[in-house]
């Protein structure tokens, strides 16, 4: 059934337009990388220390520690677009008031304002696009997040390397305000997205949740079955997971199976923290300037780097169906354990020297692991965490997650600006550990989930599945459907005999 599935024209509409709000959290990695190394926003702020520099960068994690929790409420009760609809407007907030800044106080204000919106957006899209996709290209459509975190990044990189010949504040409070962009793109176009069919049938509105489905997988297959077969299973599971349990905080940890999915979501999301991932996306500009790059130079640099990312994603997109999660997560964590070693070992070697030939290396290998890490994890913590929830449990856990991997960020984004000062290319060291035993938990421990719907996932949990797959749905339509077709054909020649 899973090779047979197509994605129409609406849902692509659909994934892409929610996306578009991520797009908000890659222009902030990309916006503040940048901003800090412009001398107008150092010379605005002095003394801008690294301390001072952590700081600015880290509060954002603050905010969105609080986002994420609201998220999880907002998502359940006010359904997963009302959510994307207020952090819209939060993101709008935030961007005027970090390109308005008078003082660094004000900054880290807007900042964290920024972090509530983006930790709203982060936890709730990946779950609405999720349950929008069909299931046999859920990685693909679900992925679109993380695509749009990518394109944000490189956007916010190329912004920064143009305002870099400007030479007054706007060099810097423009960039600050462009965050404003994909928060007025989805405010303008919010109203034309549905709401999700799987929260419409949680909430009794069964009729609107079957005509979002018709609309979003309508083209399934060779005919309406596939959809009917889709709709009665999310329904039924849904209602029987319904009459046995409640959306609650106390779901998650009292019951095992909900225990393993919150451990399983939280392992993933900390691991893609623990790749070093933000480390190198935040502070890619001191790196460059620390490998003798000066000038324009170091901002064109951030510029390419943000391409490489987008671009691998796209590769990652189009076979994460076919690949599966488990796989290409354990065999990314390798491999980018291996380049994060060639990088400690050529900046450990030739970071003071003249040698331009393996400072360039250097700066290639940086650019690798941005290449590595957007084949592997960059999409797939998105798609794996909503994916392995129930629904009663889905917005809960999700948060769960999300908070430990924002937690993660904000330590990092906090020490690594001191460490860099204090043991330079040493610091390299914990990435290539991390990502390491990354790979060696994943390999052990993680399920596979390609092809299924998100009710058949129970099943890998032990979770009790009232409903048979879909192709075992299909055929029983199909079978009523063909008995209904007799016994019509037979009532008419009975009917005919007798005229005769």
């Amino acid at each position: 059934m899973a090779g047979k599935q197509s994605v129409n024209g609406y849902t692509w509409f659909v994934a892409t337009f929610a996306a578009v709000a991520a797009g908000i959290y890659g222009i902030d990695s990309g916006i503040i990388s940048t901003t800090i190394a412009h001398a107008t926003f150092l010379d605005y702020f002095a003394p801008f220390s690294p301390s001072i520099k952590g700081v600015v960068v880290s509060t954002f994690g603050a905010g969105a520690v609080f986002g994420v929790f609201f998220a999880g409420w907002s998502a359940d009760y006010l359904g997963r677009k009302r959510t994307i609809f207020i952090a819209a407007i939060i993101a709008l907030i935030a961007g005027i008031i970090q390109a308005a800044a008078v003082n660094v106080g004000m900054l880290i204000a807007g900042r964290i304002i920024g972090g509530l919106a983006v930790g709203m957006m982060n936890m709730t899209i990946p779950i609405y696009n999720s349950e929008m996709a069909p299931p046999g290209k859920r990685g693909m459509i679900s992925g679109l997040h993380a695509q749009f975190v990518g394109f944000g990044f490189a956007t916010a990189n190329w912004v920064g390397f143009g305002c870099s010949y400007a030479s007054s504040d706007f060099q810097w409070r423009f960039l600050l305000a462009f965050q404003c962009v994909p928060a007025l793109i989805i405010l303008g176009g919010i109203f034309f997205l549905p709401y999700s069919p799987r929260w419409l049938l949680e909430k009794d509105r069964d009729e609107e949740a079957y005509a979002v489905l018709k609309r979003l997988h309508g083209n399934v297959g060779n005919d309406d079955s596939f959809l009917r077969a889709e709709f009665a299973q999310m329904r039924d599971q849904l209602r029987f997971e319904k009459s046995v349990t409640k959306i609650s905080w106390h779901e998650i940890f009292t019951k095992p199976s909900n225990r393993k999915r919150l451990v399983l979501a939280v392992l993933v999301q900390v691991f893609t923290q623990l790749s070093g991932i933000n480390v190198i996306n935040y502070y890619q500009t001191d790196l460059y300037k620390g490998l003798g790059q000066t000038g324009h130079m170091v901002t064109l640099l951030a510029g390419i780097y943000g391409l490489v990312g987008p671009i691998a994603n796209m590769v990652c997109l189009y076979y994460v169906d076919t690949w599966g999660r488990k796989k290409t997560l354990w065999i990314t964590g390798i491999i980018m354990a291996l380049d994060m070693g060639l990088v400690m070992g050529l900046s450990g070697g030739y970071g003071d020297s003249s040698n331009h030939v393996a400072k360039g290396f250097t700066i290639a290998f940086i650019f690798c692991f941005s290449i590595i890490y957007s084949l592997g994890y960059n999409s797939i913590h998105y798609i794996c965490v909503p994916e392995i929830m129930t629904m009663a449990i889905r917005a809960k856990g999700s948060s769960i997650s999300v908070i430990s991997n924002v937690l993660i960020n904000i330590v990092f984004n906090q020490v690594s600006p001191i460490a860099f000062a204090n043991i330079g290319y040493k610091y390299y060291s914990l990435f290539i550990c991390t990502n390491l035993l990354g790979a060696v938990v994943v390999f052990f421990m993680f399920p596979e989930t390609k092809g299924k719907t998100l009710e058949e996932i129970a099943h890998i949990f032990g979770d009790e599945v009232i409903v048979a797959d879909l192709d075992t749905i299909k055929a029983k339509i199909g079978d009523a459907e063909e008995d209904v077709t007799a016994q019509e054909k037979g009532v008419t020649g009975t009917k005919t005999e007798t005229m005769r």
